[in-house]
């Protein structure tokens, strides 16, 4: 090419040069935005992946301590009991229940106690097979003779929907007071005595003022629940006229 041409056309030639390079960077850049936003993808699968494994081990070891705290209660029952799992819940109408996955061939039949490591759950009301229905201590239709571990008055706990349990038929002359924890005083042919029931809340005197009645705070996070332990019979007596006292 002579100089006198390659003088004309060197703008051209330039202006070629740089739009190549200046297409082959934006080609680049196309093709490295591309690589690192499949970069970004596999690491966002691999954070879900480590997210959800994460999940499942914190899920695994609240399971492991939950069913920890029942092996030990089993351990300290004196009676055979037997650990079930939640399968269902049922608060339609009046009433509060729960579904467990044992039933008549793992030896639960109707009114056995059901419990957890923080206190009573309710009993169990039917069973088939393998399943079982347990009625909530938090339900209207549920009664359990208790005593105050303070002054040991007795009473007797039904649930309220509104106010948790009240406990009724409390001596007048009782020194029961906000704080006072309950438990099951073995009396009512069910619950096996000294399970804890809950803490006193309020005291007011009955609707004809002639017992004091208690507003009481369950010791179990009945929405918390997942597994109980079922024991298997009824080892309490079967008095449960109220201010009888516990001779035994």
């Amino acid at each position: 090419m002579s100089r006198g041409l390659y003088t004309v056309l060197a703008p051209f030639l330039q202006g070629v040069s740089s739009a190549h390079s200046r297409a082959k960077h934006v080609w680049q850049s196309y093709v490295g935005l591309i690589a690192v936003r499949e970069q970004n993808e596999a690491l966002k699968g691999e954070i879900r992946k480590l997210r959800r494994d994460k999940a499942a081990l914190l899920d695994k070891e609240s399971e492991n301590r939950r069913l920890k705290k029942l092996l030990d209660l089993k351990a300290a029952h004196e009676f055979p009991s037997v650990v079930a799992q939640v399968v269902g819940q049922d608060a339609v109408g009046w009433y509060r229940t729960l579904f467990i996955n044992k039933g008549s061939e793992d030896g639960v039949h109707p009114d056995m106690p059901a419990t957890v490591a923080e206190g009573v759950v309710g009993r169990v009301v039917n069973s088939s097979s393998d399943i079982s229905r347990i009625l909530l201590l938090t339900d209207p239709n549920h009664s359990v003779d208790c005593r105050v571990a303070r002054t040991r008055d007795r009473g007797v706990l039904s649930g309220s929907l509104e106010r948790g349990c009240i406990l009724r038929y409390i001596n007048l002359k009782s020194g029961i007071r906000s704080g006072d924890e309950v438990v099951t005083s073995g009396l009512d042919g069910i619950f096996p005595r000294g399970l804890p029931i809950g803490k006193v809340v309020t005291v007011d005197k009955g609707h004809q003022g002639l017992f004091l009645e208690a507003r009481i705070a369950p010791a179990v996070d009945f929405s918390e629940i997942e597994e109980v332990l079922v024991v298997l019979g009824q080892r309490g007596g079967f008095d449960i006229r109220p201010g009888l006292e516990d001779k035994r």
